[in-house]
């Protein structure tokens, strides 16, 4: 399915664009003004110009042809709205007003009154109330809320606000998304049919999913088990409990269901289950990284607390220790120091250096018996280190051995590590700051290749 109208549009109209910074039409049309992949039409009943640009009373007005209409006018205007859109031969709009399904059947009567316009048309609706859409690397943001770091995680949100806080939380944190859609009501695009257009792109390495709750699921099924096939999708499935499922049927108008339902169709479709956002993020943000052949994970630290930490996560999750080969232990003997520990996890003790991260990555992933590295710093800040020598040595060594076993970062100390995180992501190395986290990218990534039937036992 094309999409491509609404992440890729050559001409965008944002209707009920204002001059008041009061209003959602105000910021969407002062975001969308940085949009590099075409021209973007404020259209306002009122006003002759909308922050220095000319307006349109009406989108038919408009003299070039439009893809993608914002639509953000008081609910009452929403379907005529909806029609002059279809008349003017838009193919995609984005409803950000609310007051539908959500709010009674009345609503949801409205709802699907607008779908029936627009489909008569040839028209797809995303909506109503939500957020916007992003697509970061063209830097479309049609939206109300502030830009996303680009990335390429595709991130699907079913709940506006909750959406818009976790882009905020991921810009503070330096985690990149390729888009953002908040979906709202799901009138008519749904979970299903975006994630079979996420499925065929190339910037988009994984696709992560708040859901609350879905109205078909057999068509969400059989369109998961397609796209799994490709690429990994991650839910946050929110409502489990009784009283969450109360709550998230009254916020979107969608039945939240069974939980155990729920999770009995994620796991027979291959989507991977993420237990609360750290984790869906953690998860995501793994698929930089090539799929392992096992779920051996070989461990390297400059501080013992953290591996031993770290080995119990990876436990906990089904993953286990590699057992190192014995020329790799004498190896590591040969250059770390006596008091070092050379067994898995390889504890190369504080003084470590630069040269010695870059040696024992490249003996750990060079034995056989090991399927994934983590790699554990504690940066120091004594006897004239630097903050990043640490993560050059790794980067180094994965350059080096180049033999496709994926490699995870693990650097903790707070805004000390910053720079080394950055080193290690520009190089396509997600760098964690807990070991939880690093060890829910481990899982991910095992999982994934169990489903895509690369994981050897």
């Amino acid at each position: 399915m094309n999409l491509d109208c609404f992440f890729r549009p050559k001409a965008i109209a944002v209707i009920g664009a204002s001059n008041d910074p009061l209003k959602l039409g105000y910021e969407v049309f002062k975001n969308l003004r940085k949009y590099k992949g075409g021209k973007v039409y404020p259209v306002n009943v009122k006003e002759e110009e909308v922050q220095g640009v000319k307006a349109y009373r009406n989108v038919k007005d408009i003299p070039d042809e439009v893809d993608l209409a914002i639509i953000v006018v008081p609910k009452n205007f929403v379907k005529g709205t909806v029609v002059d859109c279809g008349e003017k031969g838009v193919k995609g709009a984005v409803i950000i007003t609310a007051g539908f399904g959500e709010v009674d059947e009345e609503g949801k009567k409205e709802e699907r009154e607008l779908v029936e316009i627009a489909h008569s048309y040839g028209m797809r609706l995303i909506g109503p109330n939500c957020v916007g859409v992003m697509n970061t690397l063209n830097d479309m943001n049609a939206t109300f809320i502030m830009d996303a770091k680009k990335g390429d995680i595709a991130f699907v949100s079913q709940s506006g606000a909750l959406g818009a806080g976790i882009v905020y939380k991921t810009v503070k944190e330096g985690i990149g998304f390729s888009k953002f859609v908040s979906v709202g009501n799901m009138a008519d695009l749904d979970f299903a049919e975006l994630m079979e257009y996420l499925a065929e792109t190339e910037e988009d390495k994984a696709i992560a999913l708040y859901i609350e709750g879905i109205r078909d699921g057999r068509k969400f099924i059989e369109v998961a088990k397609r796209v799994t096939k490709k690429k990994p999708v991650i839910a946050l499935k929110a409502g489990r409990s009784e009283s969450g499922a109360k709550a998230a049927s009254s916020h979107t108008g969608s039945l939240a269901g069974s939980w155990k339902i729920y999770e009995a169709a994620f796991k027979q479709s291959g989507v991977l289950i993420a237990e609360t956002i750290d984790e869906m993020l953690s998860m995501a943000r793994a698929f930089t990284q090539p799929l392992p052949r096992g779920r051996r994970v070989a461990i390297m630290t400059n501080a013992g607390g953290p591996g031993v930490l770290t080995a119990d996560q990876i436990d906990r999750r089904g993953l286990r220790l590699a057992e190192l080969e014995e020329k790799t232990i004498e190896e590591l003997r040969s250059f770390l120091p006596p008091m070092a520990a050379v067994k898995n996890p390889v504890d190369m003790i504080a003084s470590a250096r630069g040269e010695d991260y870059y040696r024992t990555a490249k003996a750990l992933l060079q034995d056989k018996n090991v399927d994934m590295l983590i790699s554990i710093c504690v940066v120091p800040t004594f006897a004239g280190m630097t903050p990043t020598e640490h993560a050059e040595g790794v980067v180094k060594a994965v350059k080096e051995v180049n033999n496709g076993k994926p490699v995870l970062g693990l650097f903790m100390a707070g805004y000390v590590s910053e720079k080394a995180k950055e080193i290690l992501e520009a190089n396509g190395i997600p760098s964690y700051e807990r070991p939880e986290d690093v060890a829910a990218g481990a899982h991910a990534l095992v999982e994934f290749a169990k489903a895509r039937g690369v994981l050897e036992e």
